[in-house]
């Protein structure tokens, strides 16, 4: 049934959004803690040096350190405890007098640059209007410190932080394959359970359409015999307004009941049923013309066709012929007195499409809200005082029917008129 298809797949999209929501949000989270706590380490890192004097002294060998260690703060502690961290970690750093001329450069602890290269790095980094961040050099990511001394001289710690990028991205990258494969694996197993899911409500519904089309076929033979007896009682005492008002209940209950075996009918047909040939669209607009001239005209309305010869498309026209019945029963009955209706076939903007539309006058519906005139038994007179007979279910026999086609139907309201359309494949 189409309506539990939609049902399954609305279903499994929901569920999927949210699952997606919940892992995008929670790796998210998790790779920006790790972004920032590894960012927070290389500052830590450039900090630690920096207030070394622009060194990392060995945590086992104090003295092999150079004069640039003389500048040891006392109180300050290791930022990694582990006695190869000094050796792990690359960097340089410059120490500029109070003219911001190059006073002093060490490299010692780096192999990418030269003093010359890392003289000229640094200007990048000293051009910057931060006192840290970050810099790119070729696929190589570098931190950058700027400390200012006492002597009113500056001092730039330049440090490697590609390893600590490089695991950060990689850790990106397997969170979102590990996200994408949980998510995946989340809809196809959900997708497995969802008609487990959802059965309770497709048995309901079953059960609601079996009661539906049991109770009107149960209907039929009570107002038969009641619409029989009341003829019968015209045929021997004459016409009177107690027959006219019974025979004609009898045939709206009789209406009624036909409309609800056709929605349940729509619902339960599948599309392996559907005959879709390419048929000749004017003929059966003519049809439907002469079937609805003669009550448009007994409202004082006027129905008028048009449709250019030799126009075809291909669908179901058994289904395509009732939605366009129920298009123009609805549209008989709203259309203003003295109004028109208009049936038409014209080719779509888009290539083998044909627009198939019921408009009509309809001054009072300038602020209706046409979002719900497909639902079932919704009538935009809530009091059900309107002179205009309905039981607010035809438009959502048309859609059901649409639906079932594959052809959209949609409505709108230009200039004192509404229009309901019909786009059909023409091949």
């Amino acid at each position: 049934m189409n309506l539990i298809k939609r049902l399954r797949r609305r279903f499994i999209f929901l569920a999927t959004l949210a699952i997606f929501i919940i892992v995008a949000g929670a790796l998210g989270l998790i790779n920006m803690m790790g972004f920032y706590g590894m960012r927070q380490h290389c500052l830590d890192t450039m900090t630690y040096i920096s207030q070394n004097g622009g060194v990392m002294p060995s945590r086992y060998h104090p003295s092999d350190a150079s004069s640039w260690g003389k500048d040891f703060l006392p109180g300050v502690t290791w930022p990694e405890d582990t006695p190869e961290f000094a050796y792990q970690t690359r960097y340089f750093s410059l120490r500029l007098d109070s003219n911001n001329r190059i006073t002093a450069v060490n490299v010692k602890n780096i192999v990418a640059f030269s003093e010359e290269q890392a003289v000229e790095f640094a200007r990048t980094a000293l051009s910057s209007p931060q006192d840290s961040g970050f810099l790119q050099k070729n696929k190589a990511r570098y931190g950058f410190m700027k400390t200012t001394l006492s002597d009113g001289g500056t001092l730039l710690v330049i440090l490697d932080c590609t390893r600590e990028f490089s695991d950060v991205h990689t850790f990106l990258s397997y969170s979102v394959w590990f996200g994408f494969f949980c998510i995946l694996l989340y809809v196809i197993i959900f997708a497995f359970l969802s008609n487990r899911a959802i059965a309770p409500f497709v048995r309901n519904l079953e059960n609601q359409k079996r009661f539906i089309t049991n109770a009107s076929h149960e209907l039929k033979t009570p107002l038969a015999i009641i619409s029989v007896n009341a003829e019968a009682m015209e045929m021997i005492n004459g016409k009177n307004q107690w027959t006219e008002g019974i025979i004609k209940q009898v045939r709206r209950m009789s209406g009624l009941i036909s409309h609800l075996i056709l929605l349940s009918k729509a619902g339960e047909t599948t599309k392996a049923q559907l005959q879709l040939v390419s048929f000749p669209v004017k003929p059966m607009l003519t049809h439907l013309e002469e079937d609805f001239s003669l009550l448009a005209k007994d409202q004082d309305k006027k129905l008028l066709l048009s449709c250019e010869e030799g126009l075809t498309a291909r669908s179901d026209e058994k289904y395509v012929s009732e939605i366009l019945h129920i298009l123009l029963d609805n549209a008989v009955k709203y259309c203003d007195s003295k109004g028109t209706i208009l049936l038409s076939a014209e080719r779509g903007k888009k290539k083998d499409t044909l627009l198939l539309s019921v408009s009509n006058d309809y001054k009072e519906g300038a602020h209706v809200d046409y979002s719900r005139f497909f639902e079932r038994f919704y009538r935009n007179d809530e009091s059900h005082n309107s002179q205009k007979a309905g039981y607010g279910i035809g438009l959502s026999i048309a859609r059901e029917l649409s639906s079932l086609l594959s052809i959209p139907l949609t409505v709108e309201y230009k200039d004192g008129r509404i229009a309901f359309v019909l786009t059909v494949r023409m091949k």
